[in-house]
């Protein structure tokens, strides 16, 4: 079959999955008060590469991003710079034809500031980022002679190792780390973005994009073109990857069919990696098959369909040869041409801060929050963003029809910084109104009330204020810095988010009904005090999740002093049905150990842990069934 009949009927294909979202459900926005770093699915909004690439014509970016550059003892798996430059070579001559750059990222495990090869590939356009000291893996790892309670403090003084080690490479400056082992197990946790991501060197230098989620295209509807969904072989031609994977039963480091940029915990750009990858291509085909580049090449296919990032992850061991990773540049330049942009990870990283961000970026300048947000204010299925910090207060607008960032003021500050170096949490919580727009609250020492997004602007509630007092004392959204627990989701299925409260001295549940313009107290509320937030704000292990599969959200806490599950028995009745451990037989983890995240997701129908405990199960991770938190088996 020809090229030109292949991208035609990809077209076709992805032009029936292509839709507007017309209408958001009420509890979209709860993301931003979360910590879980795969919150992303099919139907999420988008950055798509028109929205930060700032190139007219361009409909997909394609990172090339080659793993374990540098000198590890007893790996065999780490490479010196001369080997990695060796096997690039024929790579950056073809990338070279296209702009005269070779933009290829090295993930590097550790480097010699004077080696004059790294000099070479600086000069030559690529791009050299961390990749984990001695390349641990599992990265939460027991050091030999110590306690899994230690393996925390190993992971951290390897990351700013490396960091250190990068940042030391004159000319260098690194935005990115991958860990080792993403593309085919489960090294990836929660607790690394919250414990270990955020750390700096000894300079102050810190990091800024993660590449260490994958994600992968389903092509399950019947509209999708045979040649996409099937392989030459008859198989699901990307699905067979994730889940045929020999040394992982359950591989859950994934998101599904979004090949776009997207932030995690308010500081990290995530750039995921396509599958396949080359170890992909090994379990699936063997070594060095063009079996796996075919499909690379139909993933780039549907990249530039759906206006995504493609991150193709290899390696320079035998798993594929070099003049196959050319042959894709080939297909790609030959097939699209200016459609397609080779980029590396700081160019991907420095177009994200200019064109979407408008020049500011996620991280302070001492690496904390900066007040940026970027979510869907207006509904249409892109990304916006809005800024608030003491410097810059901006609504950011992607305008799809003139294909352009509209600008306009945002009202209030979203962090304040206390001194040079310490940003704190001014309190704004956004929530979703009736009409599937975008609102937020806020209630500190200095400004109080709601606005909400109206297509073009924010303008102040007036009808609907905050409430000021509850449980005989002020209602704030931060208090001094310390989160009061208030949060935003859609308790009653109407459409629009509802107002939780709960913190060490107060508890209430507010419906919004905006047809009677008021915050509604109804019957039921959260089954305690102190159960989201404690008295300095510290997350309890509260979370939401529908168990029962009946379209209302649960809840689940687990913490060093207590568990339970309960479930929600209608607006009426609230979370009553408590469901005891003896009902259940499931030990469920902590989601919260010794004040700090402890690595829990929920996917699908399940609860996930991994950390440092969890490296010696099957799969590095704890899975328990959501029929099973319930004590109920699936029928």
């Amino acid at each position: 079959m020809s090229i030109f009949r292949i991208v035609v009927l990809i077209g076709f294909a992805l032009a029936a999955q292509t839709h507007v979202i017309a209408e958001q459900p009420g509890s979209r926005l709860t993301y931003l008060d979360e910590n879980d770093p795969y919150y992303p699915h099919p139907s999420f909004p988008r950055l798509t590469t028109p929205m930060w690439v700032g190139e007219d014509g361009v409909d997909a970016v394609i990172l090339l991003s080659i793993d374990d550059m540098g000198r590890v003892a007893g790996n065999s798996f780490a490479k010196p710079p001369v080997e990695f430059e060796r096997y690039l070579a024929p790579i950056v001559e073809r990338l070279q034809k296209i702009d005269g750059r070779s933009p290829v990222t090295i993930f590097t495990c550790n480097a010699q500031p004077d080696d004059p090869c790294l000099r070479r590939m600086l000069d030559r356009g690529l791009s050299l980022e961390c990749h984990s000291y001695q390349h641990r893996f599992p990265f939460f790892r027991t050091n030999k002679g110590h306690t899994a309670d230690e393996a925390l403090r190993f992971a951290q003084e390897d990351f700013v190792l490396c960091m250190e080690s990068l940042f030391r490479v004159p000319g260098n400056r690194p935005v990115a780390w991958r860990l080792p082992g993403c593309d085919a197990q489960n090294s990836n946790s929660p607790r690394f973005y919250a414990e270990v991501f955020p750390l700096l060197t000894s300079g102050g230098n810190f990091l800024s994009c993660d590449s260490s989620i994958t994600t992968w295209f389903p092509l399950d509807k019947p509209s999708d073109a045979a040649e996409l969904r099937r392989d030459a072989d008859g198989r699901r031609r990307f699905e067979k990857y994730p889940h045929g994977i020999p040394q992982t039963k359950r591989f859950v480091n994934q998101i599904v069919d979004y090949p776009f940029p997207y932030v995690i915990n308010h500081r990290i750009w995530e750039i995921p990696v396509t599958i396949p990858c080359d170890s992909h291509g090994v379990h699936q085909h063997g070594k060095q098959s063009d079996k796996t580049v075919d499909d690379w090449k139909r993933a780039v296919d549907v990249c530039v369909q759906k206006q995504g990032l493609m991150n193709i992850l290899f390696h320079s061991i035998d798993y594929i040869r070099n003049t196959q990773i050319r042959d894709v540049v080939e297909y790609a330049d030959r097939t699209y041409g200016k459609r397609v942009k080779f980029l590396n990870c700081r160019e991907i990283y420095e177009r994200l801060t200019r064109n979407v961000l408008g020049g500011e970026t996620l991280r302070s300048k001492s690496g904390g929050d900066n007040g940026v947000r970027v979510l869907d204010l207006d509904a249409d299925g892109s990304l916006d963003v809005v800024i608030g910090n003491d410097s810059r207060r901006e609504t950011r607008r992607w305008n799809a029809k003139h294909k352009q960032w509209d600008v306009s003021s945002f009202p209030v500050t979203i962090v304040t910084t206390s001194d040079a170096e310490t940003t704190n949490d001014a309190g704004v919580r956004f929530f979703t109104s009736p009409n599937g727009y975008a609102s937020f609250a806020v209630a500190n020492h200095t400004v109080r009330g709601v606005w909400r997004f109206n297509g073009s602007d924010w303008q102040r509630d007036k009808e609907m204020p905050l409430p000021d007092t509850l449980d005989g004392e002020a209602f704030r959204t931060v208090a001094h810095g310390v989160d009061r627990g208030v949060r935003f989701r859609d308790l009653n299925g109407d459409g629009a988010a509802d107002m939780i409260v709960n913190n060490h001295s107060q508890n209430a549940v507010f419906l919004q009904d905006l047809r009677n313009k008021q915050w509604r107290h109804p019957a039921f509320e959260l089954p305690g005090k102190g159960i989201l937030v404690d008295a300095i704000g510290r997350d309890r292990g509260l979370r939401f999740a529908d168990l029962d599969d009946d379209g209302d959200d649960d809840v689940i806490l687990s913490n060093e002093r207590q568990t339970w599950v309960r479930l929600f028995e209608g607006p009426k009745r609230g979370w009553s049905k408590l469901v005891s451990r003896a009902e259940t037989g499931a030990t469920v983890p902590p989601i919260v150990r010794d004040n700090r995240i402890n690595g829990v997701w929920f996917r699908k129908d399940a609860l996930i842990l991994q950390n440092e405990h969890t490296i010696k199960n099957r799969d590095y991770i704890t899975r328990i069934p959501f029929a099973d938190l319930i004590g109920k088996s699936k029928e």
